[in-house]
């Protein structure tokens, strides 16, 4: 379970769960009040081959969470609904969300309003993303209210542009609202709590866009430091700030991608006889770090927090201890001396 409220919990989606996704979306007493003729015949109900193409296994399966999940909304009693988050744009902390319930039955009860603040916490605090979308059509008069009990707020001006800013193509819906819930990012201070390690950790990579990873590097309390370069990435994928700032600081002593993360799996989980908090300044570096372990979840004992510390401080922490800026492991161990230097 991913997380629970008043009313609903969420799950991640498995496989045998995209049958009944389809079935609610497209074969429900509900689907008329969104889908097909006459009232949207701009958005015609799928078939299951176009509803596959829309929501792909991956969806209801296990694998990167940075590449978008289909999460199941449940009660007590039973499961009521479906909720997806589409693959996560790094660049703009942002996410794109979609949500239909199952029967009529389940609406007006605030299900979807509490599934859409319970997923969109999580997608926060353990994604790193701050800025949720919708995009629902201004005829769906019903999920409009939902979604503006859960919180989201319509944009009116320069949609285009936000759009833009955001990544996010048009809309199959001629009259789509684009509906916006922005949370703030957490405090850049860390307040360290007794009996746990605390692992900051940074990395290097290709491209903002499109990221590949470079190098890691992480530093603990323990004093234990880990560091390793990847090789098979290529080269003319990096920006031009990589191979100006990055690039000239590797070692040059890169392992295969599956030998790096088997490594640093293995780093990490020698500093697991108490309670792990890996702390990072930005997404990207959870997003390498659910690529280097694997998993939908972090291990058990294990947890993420991001302390966004501004870039000018890390700036000048690193040039004070005198180590290379954009080097993953000068860059984790001015991390650590800025948070707990700041917090003594």
């Amino acid at each position: 379970m991913l997380n629970r409220g008043q009313t609903v919990s969420l799950r991640r989606a498995q496989p045998a769960d995209a049958k009944r996704a389809y079935e609610w979306l497209a074969l429900s007493e509900l689907t008329p009040l969104a889908l097909g003729p006459p009232v949207y015949p701009d958005l015609p109900v799928p078939s299951r081959a176009a509803f596959d193409a829309r929501y792909p296994a991956a969806l209801f399966d296990r694998g990167n969470p940075y590449a978008g999940r289909a999460l199941i909304i449940g009660t007590d009693a039973e499961d009521v609904g479906v909720l997806v988050y589409r693959s996560v744009y790094l660049l703009q902390g942002a996410v794109e969300l979609e949500l239909w319930l199952a029967e009529k039955r389940f609406c007006g009860r605030g299900f979807g309003s509490e599934a859409l603040r319970l997923a969109c916490r999580w997608l926060h605090d353990e994604l790193g993303v701050d800025t949720f979308v919708l995009r629902p059509s201004r005829r769906n008069v019903r999920a409009l209210r939902a979604f503006r009990r859960a919180g989201f707020r319509s944009i009116q001006a320069a949609t285009d542009l936000v759009l833009g800013d955001l990544g996010l193509g048009r809309h199959p819906a001629r009259d789509n609202e684009l509906m916006l819930l922005r949370m703030p990012p957490p405090a850049a201070t860390l307040h360290p709590q007794d009996g746990c390690t605390y692992v900051f950790l940074d990395t290097e990579f290709t491209h903002l866009l499109q990221p590949q990873l470079i190098s890691v590097g992480a530093v603990a309390t323990d004093g234990n430091a880990f560091y390793c370069e990847i090789s098979g990435w290529p080269r003319e994928q990096a920006s031009d700030f990589v191979v100006r700032q990055v690039l000239p600081l590797l070692d040059g002593d890169a392992v295969p991608y599956s030998t790096a993360a088997q490594a640093f799996a293995s780093w990490l989980g020698e500093r697991a006889a108490r309670p792990v908090i890996v702390i990072t300044d930005s997404a990207y570096d959870r997003w390498a770090l659910a690529g280097l372990l694997g998993g939908e979840a972090l291990p058990d004992g294990m947890c993420w927090q991001r302390v966004p510390l501004p870039y000018e401080r890390l700036d000048a922490v690193v040039a004070a201890m005198g180590l290379r800026r954009h080097h993953a492991l000068d860059d984790a161990r001015g991390l650590r001396h800025a948070l707990l230097h700041r917090a003594a």
